[in-house]
């Protein structure tokens, strides 16, 4: 694969060859890994880590994971109050998820945080006494529940107190974890750019952190002043909202190395009432990549940008488009990560692929890392 693109949009409705590929895969020709069963995570040249929401446990359990394509899975979620208490649901062991994950040669990360559960953080991370006991309880949990990392999901430090706060957080857990008996990992979850990016001391904490995940998707959005890719793999017609290329470059300018670097992949999409990307809109919805697949066989078209590297769909009335990564625009995804000798990807998040019955979009993920 050359990677290479232009600014001027190219769009067009023929299904890209690697979307065939796809969908010659996901029937099992050729392929060795079903879900529940699994090729060891050793077999892939990049990290990849998984998000799995507990909440969809009733829906997606442990058994439809495809454990072949991946080497972590971080387990949503759990968030810390203001006090320092780290706050587990009621619903979140999943003891047979851990075990299967580890049978299967795929690690297990504690994610803590996450859209919605970050009140706590800026309590929490302001004193060495709370941050102690955070720090405390995360450890046990590790120890008592079999995890193998933590994931800080703190959306988002958004000051100078944060940012300091925040440092001394990292610093301090990242020291018990990697001291402790058997050592685990610690990753963070950050923004895909500047806004909250200059809040995060990205040149000093690197040291501390084995990776770093750039969430490289919701590039457009309710919050937009127009409609867009929701993670273009690069920037077109001067779009101001960014895309993964800009992201990386910004990581590389933030002085991450290049082996701590993690790129998002959504498997989930965004709509707009608009009938092309770049217009005014009104109203917006997410769809899985499950979701977006059934409105393409129920008669929505298929485009796909030749300059962003992504796919969008349009309502019959053409009055609406879908925004969402397919096959082939992981596949494109995947092989920027090798061709940039990044680190790796992280997956948000694994319950939204699972097109009648079938991870479509891991199993490409596994093509692409393949040793």
């Amino acid at each position: 694969m050359v990677l290479r693109t232009s600014s001027r949009r190219s769009v067009h409705s023929v299904i890209p060859a690697a979307v065939l590929l796809a969908l010659f895969f996901a029937v099992g020709a050729g392929y060795a890994a079903a879900p529940g069963r699994t090729a060891p995570a050793s077999g892939l040249s990049k990290v990849v880590i998984g998000y799995y929401a507990g909440w969809q446990r009733a829906d997606f359990g442990h058994l439809k994971i495809d454990y072949s394509a991946l080497t972590y899975i971080t387990h949503a979620c759990t968030w810390p109050d203001s006090e320092g208490n780290l706050v587990i649901p009621d619903d979140y062991l999943y003891p047979e998820l851990v075990q299967t994950a580890h049978a299967n040669g795929v690690k297990m990360i504690l994610m803590v945080g996450g859209w919605g559960n970050c009140d706590g953080f800026p309590g929490m991370a302001a004193t060495a006494p709370t941050r102690r006991r955070f720090i405390d309880q995360v450890a046990e949990f590790c120890r008592a529940q079999g995890y193998d990392g933590v994931d800080i999901d703190w959306e988002f430090p958004s000051n100078e107190e944060d940012r300091q706060n925040c440092s001394s957080l990292i610093k301090e857990l990242s020291s018990e974890l990697h001291g402790m008996t058997s050592p685990r990992i610690l990753t963070m979850a950050v923004s895909s750019g500047d806004y909250y990016g200059q809040w995060i001391d990205f040149e000093d904490l690197a040291a501390s952190l084995d990776y770093i995940g750039f969430m490289t998707y919701d590039f457009h959005g309710s919050w937009s002043d127009h409609s867009g890719h929701n993670s273009p793999l690069y920037t077109c017609d001067n779009d101001p909202d960014g895309s993964v290329d800009q992201t990386f470059n910004y990581a590389l300018e933030r002085q991450v190395p290049l082996t701590k670097i993690l790129l998002g992949i959504p498997f989930y999409g965004r709509s707009f009432d608009s009938p092309s990307p770049g217009q005014s809109f009104q109203t917006t919805n997410d769809y899985s990549f499950t979701e977006a697949m059934e409105l393409w066989n129920q008669g929505w078209g298929y485009h796909w940008d030749d300059c962003a590297k992504v796919p969008f769909l349009t309502n019959p009335a053409g009055t609406e488009i879908l925004s969402f990564d397919d096959p082939s625009s992981v596949y494109w995804k995947c092989g920027y990560v090798t061709y940039k000798q990044a680190a790796g990807v992280i997956i948000w998040e694994l319950s939204q692929d699972n097109f009648r019955g079938t991870p479509l979009l891991i199993r490409i993920v596994a093509l692409a890392f393949q040793k």
